[in-house]
């Protein structure tokens, strides 16, 4: 008789991606601190469209945090980045119940381990983004990789009105998000300037 609730078991007992992805974009790691365990998720991202093409994940944790593992691979897998809508947590916490996988409360830090592994393994990977990096201009969409150079000259050339145009046609603020603010401000500037020298 196993010691855990039958979709639990079903995990541990099926292992499809333990390991560490070869190649590999980047990775996270994480600890759970109630009971000392951790856990390494390694992810590989496609260069074009950005796509989450391999996930994996090394741990020394119980069948609670490797049947969180399992699951958030199984969610994640094949994502793109602007399909994580950055990755927000209460998002994936809902999605991991929605494929039946309810975690006991005193287990449930074992899930938000991985899910901090998994959205560390992001970040290295904008972060590594940046570092290659080789522009004149600031990289303004780590996520994609889009210069500020870029934005600029759509904006000059195609005086949008709102980031999602931009986003359309660059890419740039459809991943994480945390840029549209910023692209939102160069539209504003372009489109104020216009203003100023129509007037003129």
């Amino acid at each position: 008789m196993s010691i855990y609730p039958e979709e639990i078991a079903s995990k541990v007992t099926s292992l499809r991606n333990a390991g560490r992805c070869e190649p590999e974009s980047s990775s996270g790691k994480a600890v759970n601190f109630d009971c000392g365990s951790f856990i390494q998720v390694s992810i590989l991202v496609s260069h074009g469209e950005k796509r989450i093409e391999g996930m994996r994940y090394a741990t020394n944790g119980c069948g609670f945090m490797i049947a969180a593992a399992e699951t958030i691979v199984e969610v994640i897998s094949q994502k793109t980045l602007p399909d994580l809508h950055g990755f927000d947590m209460a998002e994936f916490l809902t999605l991991v119940e929605t494929r039946s996988v309810r975690f006991p409360d005193s287990r449930k830090s074992c899930l938000t381990a991985v899910l901090e592994a998994t959205r560390g393994a992001l970040i290295a990977f904008r972060e590594r983004l940046i570092e290659e990096f080789s522009g004149e201009k600031a990289l303004i969409c780590t996520c994609f990789g889009v210069s500020e150079e870029i934005i600029e000259e759509f904006i000059r050339s195609k005086a949008p009105r709102t980031v999602d145009e931009i986003t359309c046609e660059t890419r740039a603020g459809g991943g994480c998000g945390s840029c549209r603010l910023l692209i939102q401000e160069m539209v504003d500037t372009h489109l104020h300037l216009g203003h100023e020298n129509h007037i003129g």
